[in-house]
């Protein structure tokens, strides 16, 4: 019933700014995660585990967000703190409750279901857009339920390792099917969004996982690079040959606007409009404006980077401190996933591709505001990853209390069982 809860509600921020129903759904997605911590409080699943660094940075930017807005009176900064701070609460929970490579999996059908949902309500769009069709804006990009395209991206990229990830552990030959069929409709989606951060972003994530998750090099042989070198030159064939073309036109590569010449879409503008803003201002510099004071409705432009968001919402110390935790999850992954190995050989498959997925998100971050954030199941679902690995060798050692009698644990649908690695 837990994990069911966590899903619905990490599902429902996909719906976050749809038209009509966003004003329903935003409220119901704080509903379904009080509801899964509240089980876990009366089942007795939570783990006793002390208290992160994670968790002290992220509540004392909470406290530095409520002392700075109030001071400088955004209301609106004001409400999004409380939310934050709600949020850091639940997450506290359900991590002590879920164990991360149970929250990957989570994510994983959470993906599948966005994939299913996005097909479902716009698939007039996702084929027009595939078709590469120009309208009165210029190029038709996919947008299901209103998210931009660039959130699709971010949604789609992240989830698509989340994917491969089951594709890999998968013991049935049923769920590695659905599993890589759900991912190349993810690949698919990133196409149709014209989201080329996405792209390259996980391009680096997918070179990142093979040469240090995998470690494709420690066990290279003169047939293995000859396969991969004839695999690269099948892929270069057909990226510069018939499809070079079709590649150009979707993702807009001459484009006056969006091509290489057009300085990341004019972001190097706002970036460097984001530093001014941020070195204009010494109270700024030190404490920032309040969760959300980057927004284009309190600074009146768009950072369109998450790094230059997070100094100007949290200061130069405190938003440091965020940057360098982010950087360092992926080495902290990789360090875990080893330590697994040497304790037991396969231990460490069921973290596979933890760190290649934050390395996606610290790539398009760079292009994108939304790292930290609530309103979309990527950027949930990175914020439970994050709190979750920062209680792994707590949680694991830490042993799981008993169920209330008379209380049985809820799975989900023998289709989306727990799949032992």
């Amino acid at each position: 019933m837990i994990e069911v809860l966590i899903a619905i509600g990490c599902y429902l921020a996909f719906w976050s700014n749809a038209g009509g129903v966003s004003a329903i759904t935003r409220p119901m997605i704080f509903v379904f995660l009080f509801l899964a911590c509240a089980v876990a409080v009366g089942t007795g699943r939570v783990r006793r585990v002390g208290t992160t660094p994670l968790e002290l940075l992220l509540y004392s930017i909470a406290i530095l967000s409520a002392v700075v807005s109030l001071a400088r009176s955004e209301d609106y900064c004001i409400y999004y703190t409380m939310y934050y701070v709600v949020t850091i609460v639940f997450a506290s929970v359900l991590a002590r409750t879920v164990s991360l490579p149970r929250l990957m999996d989570l994510g994983a059908y959470i993906t599948l279901l966005c994939v299913v949902t996005a097909l479902a309500v716009d698939r007039n769009g996702f084929l027009a857009a595939l078709q590469v069709s120009i309208g009165v804006n210029g190029l038709e990009r996919f947008s299901p339920l209103n998210n931009h395209p660039l959130l699709v991206g971010y949604v789609f990229g992240s989830g698509s390792l989340l994917l491969a990830r089951r594709v890999y552990l998968a013991r049935n030959a049923l769920e590695r099917v659905l599993m890589a069929g759900g991912m190349l409709l993810c690949w698919s989606i990133l196409l149709a969004a014209s989201s080329r951060s996405a792209i390259i972003a996980l391009g680096v994530a997918v070179i990142f996982a093979l040469l240090f998750e995998f470690r494709v090099l420690r066990g290279l042989t003169f047939a293995r690079f000859a396969a991969g070198v004839a695999v690269l030159a099948i892929i270069a064939i057909i990226c510069f040959g018939p499809a070079s073309d079709y590649l150009t036109r979707i993702l807009e590569l001459d484009s006056s606007y969006r091509g290489f010449g057009s300085g990341a879409t004019g972001r190097t503008v706002l970036w460097a409009k984001g530093l001014e803003s941020l070195t204009s201002d010494p109270t700024l510099i030190a404490f920032g404006g309040g969760l959300r004071s980057s927004e284009y409705s309190v600074i009146g432009f768009l950072t369109e980077n998450s790094y230059i968001s997070i100094l100007l919402d949290s200061g130069i110390f405190f938003g440091a401190a965020l940057i360098l935790y982010i950087l360092y999850v992926p080495l902290r992954a990789l360090a875990l996933r080893r330590q697994a190995a040497s304790v037991e050989a396969g231990s460490e498959r069921s973290l596979a591709l933890y760190a290649a997925y934050f390395v996606f998100l610290l790539i398009q971050c760079f292009f994108l505001r939304y790292f930290v954030g609530i309103g979309n199941p990527t950027s949930l679902l990175t914020l439970l990853f994050m709190m979750s690995l920062s209680l792994y060798p707590g949680f694991q050692a830490a042993p799981e209390r008993q169920t209330r009698p008379g209380v049985a644990r809820s799975k989900l649908p023998s289709g989306l069982a727990r799949a032992k690695p």
